[in-house]
């Protein structure tokens, strides 16, 4: 039976080197991931009163926002190994928070996890960059904006009100839920997008990949390069414009809703509700309107693909 003389353990971050001798002398190494939660290393407050704009940037980690009732901003920093170069960096110029991710070795996966709690009387700007890990909001209200660009990760959005949302994503899906702002601006280059039950104008576009609204409020326009787009709107105050390049494009609205419409395909069908009054209904274009005579406009285009414009 072999038994074990000498174990040597080397860390590297969450990876691992275990070197075994034997009794036969025989030498063996074993290399692998260590998966355990990272731990708590880091946690300080600071304080906002004269912050009116608070930015977050950390090159690599899981990024956590939520709200607090205390005074002070609250910062935890999670990793599997305690190194203080790794810390957050904080920065307080003028008006300006900005709290910006520690040394990081080239190599090394430290699976870091970063916790803010923002209080609630804090309604300034708030910015928030990553690289790469998910990005997960909640609970924030009144804020003046809020901007989120990432490179790779999945962005999630609970429960938030600001003036004014904008986010660009490179990779990764971004799902957002009870969101109010006065203007949305959001770029998907790769990665579905799915909101529920928002409300606002919006200015969305996919390079590829899916668009979901389910129970939306407002008006906007919708550009999708290649995927579908489904958009169910409970509300809408003004125009409406749903464009694909290749995939299909189906829009709901409400059924006492009055509205004049533009559908346009080149390949492909069209599907207007059954009490439209049509100006021009050709194969590939139709215009008209439904009910009583409308400034509200819904226009629907697509190259390669079918359109449906249908009440709830």
């Amino acid at each position: 039976m072999l038994t074990v003389v000498m174990v040597l353990m080397s860390r590297l971050g969450n990876f691992f080197i275990h070197r075994a001798s034997h009794e036969n002398g025989k030498v063996t190494f074993e290399i692998g991931v260590d998966t355990h939660a990272p731990m708590l290393v880091n946690a300080f407050t600071e304080s906002l009163d004269d912050v009116a704009h608070l930015t977050i940037n950390y090159s690599a980690a899981n990024i956590v926002l939520q709200s607090t009732d205390r005074s002070e901003l609250t910062v935890r920093e999670y990793m599997l190994v305690d190194e203080s170069s790794y810390y957050a960096h904080v920065k307080h110029e003028d008006d300006t928070l900005a709290i910006t991710a520690g040394e990081r070795p080239a190599r090394d996966n430290l699976n870091i996890r970063i916790e803010l709690e923002i209080p609630t009387t804090y309604h300034g700007r708030l910015e928030i960059s990553s690289v790469s890990g998910p990005i997960e909001i909640d609970n924030l209200h009144k804020l003046r904006s809020l901007a989120i660009t990432s490179t790779s990760g999945a962005i999630s959005l609970d429960d938030v009100e600001t003036s004014s949302l904008s986010i660009d994503s490179i990779t990764g899906t971004i799902k957002g839920r009870s969101l109010t702002a006065d203007d949305y601006t959001i770029n998907a280059m790769s990665g579905n997008v799915h909101l529920m039950n928002t409300r606002g104008n919006y200015s969305v576009r996919c390079s590829a990949g899916s668009l979901r609204l389910d129970d939306a409020h407002g008006h906007g326009r919708f550009e999708v390069t290649s995927g579908t787009a489904k958009l169910c709107f409970a509300e809408v105050d003004g125009n409406l414009s749903a464009e694909s390049s290749a995939g299909s494009v189906r829009l709901q609205v409400p059924r006492e809703l009055d509205y004049g419409f533009n559908l346009e395909t080149s390949i492909g069908s069209l599907k207007t509700p059954d009490n439209a009054h049509y100006s021009n209904n050709e194969r590939n274009y139709q215009t008209g309107a439904i009910g009583n005579p409308s400034d509200l406009m819904i226009s629907m285009m697509t190259v390669v693909g079918s359109l449906a414009l249908e009440t709830r």
